[in-house]
């Protein structure tokens, strides 16, 4: 509220109260049916009052009867998890669609899940929330080449539907299809089709999803078909039932509760992956990359169009450019050792060998060329420019001179070139222009004398026979003291062979310590440490070198000015390199520390987070930073925020909660803020955030073990208050009756005796057995070896023979098979040795009536049931009826269950019980297992 007043004024305070107004309203169970009908009464649901719910008895797999005559589904497992939640006593009835309207409407029973269609809302009111949609799909013969994937495409077919469902209603009244079938036995529709071969089902998806699973129709295929959607709500009168069904339903949906039911009934195919959800979203993330990078691979695509066209264009002009500015283009492929020349378009024009390109060069620059070559072949160098004479065509006899650029165009895999390309320009006219040039030089002495640099003349021999007035300054010399001087110019270069070289111009600097060395130059430039810095050129007369012209100038401030400027860039450089380091190092201390740097702008209400120093990772506003932290938090979150909002002075500190999971694990942040001030003014908070998730959870780990060893102290504890009377009640029996036979008795007593003995010795053999087969399962010692096993050509012997000398007169013992042929991988001595507990069970509590055991195979599990008529268990007593040395009734150990509850969930399967005191009990355990052979009755 105070960041509303803060960021918006009055309009902020009235926002916040209309907030406050909605989320109170959305917290109240009163629906808007409830405020228009205050003359409804609250019903009250109680064990004298249960709730009563109706529903449709075929609609797969949201509510069915199963095999055993019970309700089953979706909807089923949903309700009772909600009366759970609600603590309603509730009773399921299952009837044909219709019925079940018809007592809801004449308020027979209270409660429906049905589908929001106008035809119905006569009969009742919907909830607001949506529990399932209702899509549609059509299923058709493999074989069959029939495509029906709109309303408009069923016009010409024949089309079977649930009769009365939703798609009924909607198919009849589009008018989509003239000839519709109705069943009220969809199994029979499903089973019809793949018989024959031949029709087309249009229903709820899940549901022939489900019937073909079941069916294992392998002949039919299941499509989409475009129609609308239903949507499935809770429908009933009692509007106050309605909202308190919402708002349970939303909690649940909320805290992800409903998803292990959904992929029971929805998807059983998820359980058996045991691909983990993420997984799923990482490949819907890797699709959308995928998708990304080939959209990027088409605007690439265009874009490489677009620059093809530029190229050409681009060619276009280089080729109006090499005709008008005289430029020839050549190409050499090193591989062949062919010279392919370019015509003024830049396209192959004619090849040569080498043999044939020599007869273009001059000898001397032939072999310079081929130098060349071999330095860009080898990597030695990228670009080379050699002034060559050259023919510019065959036919030519004069030669010209050529400025020569040569460069890689081409290399392969391994950085090697393979085409080198070369660009010729003639410069013959330029070098007749500057040799008359440097003759126009001599010509104007005057320009010698005028100059501000320094100028000198030496002659054939190298020996300086004239320099200007600027010159005799820098030298220290008069011009009548230069013949006695005899300066040469190998003193002046620091060349000694330069009158041997020939070479156009000579550029030097000079660096001459007149203080450490003895060299002719010593004295000329003064004192200390000088830079002289000359240019030599030769002066030609017909051909032949006459002298050499020779400028320069002392360039000592300059060089040190220069040498200053690039110690500081060298300080500077080193400066940042040590500052961009300690940089590195304080980001590597906040990666590896899984701490993140903070700030919190209060004019912005902004809390910015660094994942570097320099490195912006999220800006959040004070809603989307709350929209992270969990309900438990977020009043602590609130407090922090009003905190640095109202410039409260001094640390903050706090562990935040939030809503983002990581590794599977809640994710906790450490938070520490300080104020930084401007001016004696607040004006942001700079902190820290750290990463303490990995902590909170071994916190919490830690919490769960202590509690868990007090359990399993416990459960020792009684285990052997147990066992210390279990055992010794039968030892003292043997013990007893052993020691009857050393007193007086009577020989027909002797059977008795021996008769008590052994079954006392049996007892405790069993309950010996009993307690090392827990001990060896608690260890994890079990081993469970599946190999394939037909359950229908042995299930009936293994049962009769568990209870051929157990049986009681007055008993029926029955067995039900629904295969002719049933071969599963499973372990066949653990399995039956759980049956044979559960038939021992049911034999010691059942002195009429029957016991049966039958089995099946439903969703890749096998699932097999004992039922009898006997005692029953008490109510109180169900919910511990698995746990160890607890019984149904005051006989036995109470091992039995246990054993078969831990060995079951041991080999990944669920066992349940149903029981009625006096009625009679149900036990059922499911399987996971792999087909390999079924053949039905």
């Amino acid at each position: 509220m105070i960041s509303f007043k803060r960021k918006y004024g009055m309009r902020g305070t009235w926002l916040a109260k209309i907030l406050a107004t909605i989320i109170a309203l959305h917290c109240t169970p009163i629906t808007a049916d409830a405020i228009n009908n205050p003359q409804d009464s609250i019903t009250v649901y109680n064990e004298a009052r249960p709730l009563i719910y109706e529903d449709a008895w075929d609609l797969w797999p949201y509510v069915f009867l199963n095999e055993n005559g019970e309700p089953d589904g979706y909807n089923i497992d949903l309700l009772k998890m909600i009366f759970k939640e609600l603590d309603i006593p509730y009773i399921i009835k299952l009837k044909p669609t219709l019925e079940a309207q018809a007592d809801l409407k004449n308020r027979k029973s209270d409660l429906m899940l049905r589908m929001d269609a106008s035809f119905s809302r006569d009969n009742a009111s919907y909830g607001k929330s949506i529990v399932q949609l209702f899509t549609h799909s059509v299923v058709t013969p493999k074989s069959k080449k029939i495509t029906v994937r709109s309303g408009t495409d069923m016009a010409g077919h024949t089309i079977i539907v649930h009769e009365g469902s939703f798609s009924h209603y909607m198919i009849k009244e589009h008018a989509w299809a003239s000839d519709i079938v109705g069943y009220d036995d969809m199994q029979e529709a499903i089973q019809k089709v793949s018989a024959e071969d031949d029709g087309i089902i249009i229903w709820n998806t899940m549901s022939l999803k489900w019937l073909m699973q079941k069916f294992q129709t392998d002949n039919l295929q299941l499509d989409p078909i475009d129609l609308p959607y239903g949507e499935y709500k809770f429908f009933a009168n009692d509007h106050y039932l309605l909202a308190q069904l919402d708002s349970v339903y939303s909690k649940l949906r909320a805290n992800d509760k409903l998803t292990p039911i959904q992929n029971k009934w929805f998807y059983p195919e998820l359980k058996e992956s045991g691909i983990p959800s993420w997984i799923w979203n990482l490949i819907i993330v890797l699709a959308i990359i995928a998708i990304g990078i080939i959209t990027y691979f088409i605007i690439y695509k265009v874009r490489e169009n677009k620059m093809t066209k530029e190229v050409r264009r681009s060619n276009e002009r280089l080729s109006l450019i090499l005709q008008t500015s005289h430029v020839g283009l050549w190409t050499y492929h090193v591989e062949t050792q062919v010279f392919t020349m370019m015509d003024e378009h830049g396209k192959p024009e004619k090849n040569y060998t080498s043999l044939e390109f020599s007869r273009l060069y001059n000898p001397t620059d032939f072999k310079r060329m081929i130098e060349a070559l071999k330095l860009l072949i080898e990597n030695k160098e990228e670009t080379i420019t050699l002034e060559l004479k050259a023919k510019p065509y065959e036919e030519a006899t004069e030669e010209k001179d050529f400025i020569t650029t040569l460069s890689v165009l081409q290399r392969n895999k391994r950085n090697k070139a393979t085409v080198i390309i070369c660009s010729e320009s003639d410069v013959t006219e330029d070098r007749m222009r500057q040799m008359k040039t440097k003759d126009s030089r001599l010509r104007y002495q005057t320009l010698f004398e005028t100059a501000l640099v320094s100028m000198t003349f030496f002659d054939e021999n190298g020996i300086m026979t004239d320099m200007n007035e600027r010159a005799t300054r820098t030298f220290g010399i008069q011009r009548q003291q230069i013949g006695q001087a005899r300066i040469r110019i190998q003193d002046v270069t620091d060349v000694e062979d330069i009158l041997d070289q020939d070479f156009e111009v000579f550029h030097a600097t000079r660096i001459i310590n007149n203080d450490e060395q003895d060299t002719p130059m010593k004295g000329l430039l003064g004192g200390g440490k000088r830079f002289y810095e000359m240019q030599i050129l030769p002066v030609y007369d017909e051909g032949k070198r006459i002298g050499f012209f020779g400028s320069g100038r002392e360039v000592t401030e300059v060089a040190r000015s220069y040498q200053q400027l690039q110690k500081n860039i060298s300080q500077l450089q080193e400066a940042t390199r040590e500052v961009t380091e300690y940089i590195q190092n304080i980001d590597y201390v906040l990666s590896v520390g899984g701490v993140s740097m903070a700030r919190y702008h209060q004019d912005t209400h902004t809390l910015t987070i660094y994942s570097e120093i320099n490195k912006e990772k999220y800006s959040l506003t004070q809603t989307r930073a709350l929209s992270f932290v969990d309900l438990s938090s977020e009043k602590q979150a609130l407090r922090i925020l009003n905190k640095m909002d109202t410039l409260q002075e001094g640390a903050i500190h706090a562990d935040i909660k939030t809503n983002i999971r990581r590794k599977g694990i809640p994710m906790y942040l450490q938070m520490h803020f300080i104020p930084t001030y401007k001016n004696g003014k607040i004006v942001e908070y700079f902190g820290m955030c750290r990463d303490i998730s990995e902590i909170k959870a071994i916190e919490a780990k830690l919490a769960q073990e202590t509690i868990r060893a007090q359990e399993v102290e416990v459960v020792k504890n009684a285990f052997l208050h147990n066992m210390s009377h279990e055992i010794r009640t039968p030892l003292n029996s043997v013990v007893g009756f052993s020691e009857l036979f050393e007193m007086e008795h009577s020989q027909e007593d002797e059977a008795i005796f021996i008769k008590e003995i052994k079954n006392c010795s049996a007892a405790l053999l069993k309950l010996i057995n009993d307690i090392l087969f827990l001990s060896r399962l608690d260890a994890g010692m079990i081993t469970i070896n599946q190999r394939p096993t037909d359950i229908a050509a042995i299930f009936k012997d293994k049962c009769e023979a568990i209870w051929s000398h157990k049986k009681v007169s007055g008993v029926d013992y029955l067995v039900t098979s629904p295969y002719k042929k049933l071969v599963v991988e499973i372990d066949e001595s653990n399995v039956f040795m759980i049956i044979d507990k559960l038939i021992a069970n049911a034999i010691q509590h059942t002195t009429k009536g029957s016991i049966l055991a039958r089995y099946d195979y439903i969703g890749d599990q096998l699932v097999v049931s004992i039922e009898d008529t006997g005692d029953g268990i008490p109510s109180d007593a169900i919910h511990h009826i698995f746990e160890r040395f607890v019984t149904g009734a005051n006989n036995g150990v109470g091992l039995g269950l246990s054993i078969c509850h831990e060995l079951i969930e041991y080999m990944g399967g669920k066992i349940q019980l149903k029981s009625e005191e006096g009625e009679g009990t149900t036990v059922w355990f499911t399987l996971p297992c792999k087909v390999v052979e079924m053949e039905r009755n």
